[in-house]
């Protein structure tokens, strides 16, 4: 680890929520720790970034924390950090999140977890903190204070000092709902659904109908972030690549090349034969 390490704490809930202040608690005897938040909470904003629009950066002074907050997405939170304050950290650590953000389903939502995968877009390591929790106020739970500050702590500690583990990008990190805590953190892979649609519909004042949508759980299998955290009641630690590339059996690959080939003499017909052509 680095004589003096920089970690960048930041989160989607805005600088309002307790979470990121017991996360920026969990690390800040690790380096020089830094608060970046938004204004307002940005949950399941995704990979949302502010590219038509100017953005506000302003410090402020909230539970007796120095925070930077901005009125774009966590995302843009964490490049003007960097940009802007030239704060290039060691390491970012986001949340801890209000909400569980089990299975893919919801990784590729989250702007929790969004945050994380920027920073290991620019080389460097990230950790995501979520918890099952639905009101600020429960991380004031000593159970889940102490399993944060005690996870969180321990991570960021080996990871500032080892680095991440050879082919992980990002540590996604789901805490129990306090009351479920029993104190053990297991290593898990992301469930492929957490949940599946369904919608109320209901009628406005005028008469006119609206939905809401009402997500119908999907329990996960064993081995799974979901059911680690949601049954069994542990800690789940899952690692995550940023590579998306499919890497498809010898024969898919042989199909796939087919498929694009053919693809192609289709498209150079249609060009000889000139555009609009019949």
């Amino acid at each position: 680890m680095a004589a003096r390490a920089r970690i960048l704490v930041t989160n989607d809930d805005s600088y309002l929520s307790r979470g990121l202040y017991l996360l920026y608690e969990s690390v800040k005897g690790l380096g020089e720790a830094r608060i970046y938040s938004t204004e307002w909470p940005r949950s399941a904003v995704g990979r949302s970034v502010s590219f038509n629009m100017p953005l506000r950066l302003a410090e402020t002074e909230f539970m007796g924390y120095r925070v930077y907050v901005t009125d774009g997405s966590p995302i843009d939170a964490f490049h003007l950090a960097l940009g802007v304050h030239g704060f290039e950290p060691d390491l970012v650590v986001s949340g801890v999140n209000v909400g569980e953000n089990l299975s893919l389903q919801h990784i590729f939502y989250s702007g929790t977890i969004a945050v994380a995968l920027e920073a290991a877009l620019m080389g460097i390591p990230a950790i995501a903190f979520s918890a099952d929790v639905g009101l600020f106020s429960e991380f004031n739970d000593k159970r889940l204070s102490t399993a944060v500050r005690v996870v969180a702590g321990g991570l960021a500690r080996h990871v500032l000092e080892e680095g991440m583990p050879e082919g992980v990008d990002v540590l996604s990190v789901n805490f129990p709902s306090p009351r479920d805590i029993r104190g053990c953190v297991k290593y898990t892979r992301a469930a492929r659904r957490r949940w599946k649609p369904a919608f109320e519909s209901r009628l406005d004042t005028r008469g006119r109908p609206y939905y809401w949508l009402q997500p119908i759980p999907v329990h996960g299998a064993p081995g799974t972030d979901v059911y680690t955290v949601l049954s069994e009641g542990c800690i789940s630690v899952t690692p995550l690549r940023l590579d998306l590339n499919a890497q498809p059996a010898s024969s898919a690959e042989s199909r796939l090349r087919g498929m694009i080939s053919e693809v192609e003499s289709e498209l150079r017909e249609v060009l000889q034969r000139g555009p609009g052509g019949d």
